[in-house]
């Protein structure tokens, strides 16, 4: 695979400037030139080797920086019901996405996402082939090459739910002349090799990291991204659902044949997590209700958190998501979907009967969540100019954050701003920071999966436990019954779709929303819907709540579902074939 593979001097570049903390690391970085490195130079020294594996532990950022504006990286809530970008040029990725334009920022996002996620592979390849030269104790070794199996294995995931089955190199590093002849393996064949991947390692990994290790890989992350794998893979669009009609892809897109038995390991593995009794819900309903939820995404050491991208102090999402009077650049604004989404403080949905929703104070009395994840009208966030809590005013006219025509690129289009995983304290421009290290996947993610898993396998009963404690920390009231607003049982049906809420609002902002829609193969219940906005307009102390379409109907087809092989891999090997649609 030529178009794929780069050389060793990548993996050192990667890490310059990621450990400032680490002199004799950047003292090496400092004194020689990349250019002089090879495999044996770098794996003849215990720094440059800690470097070598540093840089590939820093690609976890992929689909997960909310700048990517412009990369299939991050962020995908734009192209979904979730929320709608900020910027309204044809060049930026989400919207030619939801537009089905599919243009040349698309083509290079993807090609970029495909090389960037093979480099990824090869560099974890090129660390196992030389660290046991690295001068390094056998533990460190052994362990050292455990991370890089499932830092290798966590990439492999990506190119799973983004393409379908691919090209599986093993543990080969090829070189940049390496004829390409490799055909893209069947989608369960990628599966089993990162199954049985993650199952090796989880095998030897320590349950915990302490100190200046904490952040690496555990037993618990190979575990979970097991999970994560084979929940994708029991679900309608791989379970036997290709959209192909070659005979040949099938299998590349897809198990052949659907197998009901898949969900019960989806679920097997989710338990597993849940059985090394390592990680909770973060809960906290006495501060007020749903600070758990809240203070989870801020705190550097939680027992939610499973595997996280790390970071030092910083404003990561205060600086990108916020609206213009607190700092912000509001990069993504949250949908009237999303809105919608989040059901009362009773756990009723707001057209339930008995939900107590009032149209004319339509944020009242709503499930917790909400005031942590959107920035609607009157909510409160701190204000710098002030020194103080105060209201943030979205309606029509309003200073600054008041809404605007999707064209104009100067405040939110759907009247609300994204505030998920800001601390309420820190501004966009102030100089405060938050110590938060970013989950990338955390125990509620496990215990929906459990519950999805588990009423799809005829569990509906158990998958409504799992429920029940997450609303439990959500703060959502007990009720009578003290099921937080979960009947006491449901048809598998009406289940599926209240775990599928769920997810959507638990999970929002997290790059879950848009995996989930085309593993749900659900395309065509969005395809051609607009995104909803709320329009408001103040008479006098009174609010009046429109809603409104904005921009375009969102398209969902064929060739949504998986994102196409790029070009120059094909028109170098034929062998390689292309994904439905494209």
């Amino acid at each position: 695979m030529k178009k794929i593979y780069y050389t060793l001097t990548i993996g050192i570049a990667l890490f310059i400037g990621l450990s400032t903390g680490c002199k004799k690391a950047n003292s090496f970085l400092d004194s020689q030139s990349t250019n002089d490195l090879d495999e044996t130079t770098v794996f003849a020294d215990s720094a440059r080797t800690s470097a070598f594996l540093l840089g590939i532990y820093s690609r976890v950022a992929f689909q997960s920086d909310p700048v990517e504006v412009n990369s299939l990286g991050a962020p995908f809530a734009a192209a979904t019901d979730e929320a709608e970008s900020r910027w309204p040029g044809g060049q930026n990725v989400p919207i030619q996405m939801f537009q089905g334009s599919f243009g040349t920022a698309f083509t290079k996002a993807n090609n970029d996402d495909w090389t960037f996620l093979y480099t990824g592979i090869r560099m974890a390849n090129i660390y196992l082939k030389n660290a046991d030269n690295a001068p390094l104790s056998a533990n460190l070794k052994a362990k050292s090459k455990l991370e890089a199996r499932f830092l290798r294995a966590y990439f492999y995931h990506f190119l799973l739910k983004f393409y379908g089955g691919v090209q599986l190199v093993g543990d080969e590093v090829k070189g940049l002349a390496a004829p390409n002849t490799d055909p893209r393996a069947s989608y369960e064949a990628c599966v089993n090799y990162v199954v049985a991947e993650l199952d090796a390692v989880a095998a030897q990994l320590p349950l915990t990291n302490q100190g200046l290790d904490y952040g690496r890989v555990t037993k618990g992350a190979a575990l979970a991204l097991k999970a994560r794998v084979l929940l994708s893979a029991a679900s309608p669009l791989f379970n036997g659902g290709s959209l192909a009609t070659d005979a040949a892809v099938i299998p590349l897109t897809a198990y052949p044949n659907a197998d009901a038995s898949r969900w019960q390991k989806a679920m097997d593995a989710s338990k597993e997590v849940m059985d090394l009794n390592q990680y909770q819900l973060v809960e906290d309903n006495t501060t007020r209700p749903g600070n758990g939820f809240y203070k989870m995404f801020l705190d550097r050491v939680n027992p939610e958190a499973i595997f996280q991208r790390m970071l030092g102090n910083n404003k990561l999402f205060e600086g990108n998501w916020l609206p213009p009077t607190r700092g912000g650049s509001f990069l993504i604004y949250p949908s009237q979907q999303l809105v919608d989404a989040f059901p009362m403080k009773n756990g009723k949905l707001k057209g339930e009967a008995g939900s107590g929703f009032d149209a004319a104070n339509p944020y009242a009395n709503r499930d917790p969540r909400l005031d942590y994840t959107v920035i609607y009208n009157g909510a409160m966030y701190f204000d710098g100019r002030l020194n103080a809590m105060a209201p943030v005013y979205t309606y029509v006219g309003a200073a600054q954050d008041g809404i605007q025509a999707a064209t104009a690129n100067t405040a939110t289009n759907t009247g609300y701003y994204c505030r998920k995983m800001c601390d309420e304290l820190v501004y966009g421009n102030s100089t405060a920071n938050t110590q938060r290290c970013q989950p990338l996947i955390r125990y509620a993610e496990i215990l929906l999966n459990y519950a999805e898993a588990a009423n799809e396998s005829g569990q509906t009963n158990t998958a409504l436990n799992q429920l029940i404690a997450m609303r439990k920390r959500a703060g959502i009231d007990a009720g009578a019954d003290s099921r937080y607003g979960i009947p006491a049982s449901m048809t598998q049906g009406n289940a599926r779709l209240l775990i599928q809420n769920e997810r959507f609002i638990e999970l929002a902002f997290e790059e879950q929303r848009y995996f989930d829609l085309r593993r749900w193969k659900l395309g065509a219940e969005y395809d051609g819907k607009f995104l909803k906005g709320m329009r408001i307009t103040k008479t006098g102390n009174t609010y009046t709540y429109a809603e409104i379409n904005v921009r375009t109907a969102r398209y969902f087809k064929v060739n949504s579902y998986l994102f196409p092989i790029p070009t120059a891999e094909i028109s170098i090997n034929r062998e390689v074939k292309q994904n439905p649609g494209w």
